[in-house]
């Protein structure tokens, strides 16, 4: 068993979700606030260590009422900085999850700082970490990117919800973030297929909402 895991993620209309240089504040108000409704609705959110590094997230329930998830932090070097905002704020847990090539003196550093830092193998199993997720009561998990954590859990058949809103910008860059990076799919025939189950006009309307549900 897993826990659902819905993507949820603001790009531009050229698909990308970062720029070369990194600024990633794309969102208009109305969609910062369903993205902290999300937020509120699932037991953790999980990001993958470059957006912490760029972005210095709190990954908490702000603009809306509702209770801190869990955070997630997939770090398999252990890279971010120990005055990480999800490590020095105490208003939500926070899980970091390293692979066995992480420096245990920073892994010891982080656990004494009240972080748990869950060690895995050399190259972090997906599926079992979700596994594990779910035997520890995890039933709902938010994932908010970036583009190479995305494609890992696609990848992985991990994902089950997709809610992506397109901006009306346009990026362009070899070097920007797409909203999927890694090695990517040959064809239609073995990529990830989802089904539009909503679609519609933010109320600030210059954004469209698209939700799908992945399909295996």
């Amino acid at each position: 068993m897993k826990p659902y895991v819905i993507l949820c993620a603001a790009e531009t209309i050229d698909g990308k979700i970062a720029s070369r240089t990194g600024f990633s504040k794309l969102s208009c108000l109305q969609d910062l606030k369903r993205l902290h409704m999300l937020r509120a609705g699932v037991d953790a959110v999980l990001v993958g260590a470059n957006t912490i590094i760029n972005d210095n997230p709190l990954l908490t329930v702000r603009l809306v009422e509702g209770k801190n998830p869990i955070r997630i932090i997939i770090d398999g070097l252990l890279k971010i900085p120990l005055n990480a905002n999800v490590i020095t704020d105490k208003s939500a847990k926070t899980i970091i999850v390293t692979s066995n090539k992480a420096p245990k003196e920073k892994i010891n550093r982080i656990c004494s700082m009240g972080v748990e830092v869950l060690v895995m193998d050399e190259n972090i199993n997906f599926k079992n970490l979700m596994e594990n997720l779910y035997e520890d009561g995890v039933r709902k998990i938010l994932l908010e990117g970036g583009g190479i954590l995305n494609w890992y859990m696609l990848y992985n058949k991990l994902v089950d919800e997709l809610h992506i809103t397109i901006t009306p910008y346009i990026l362009g860059g070899d070097n920007a973030v797409s909203l999927v990076r890694g090695w990517g799919f040959n064809s239609l025939d073995d990529c990830v297929k989802a089904k539009l189950i909503n679609c519609k006009i933010c109320s600030c309307g210059g954004e469209v909402v698209l939700i799908y549900k992945v399909m295996y």
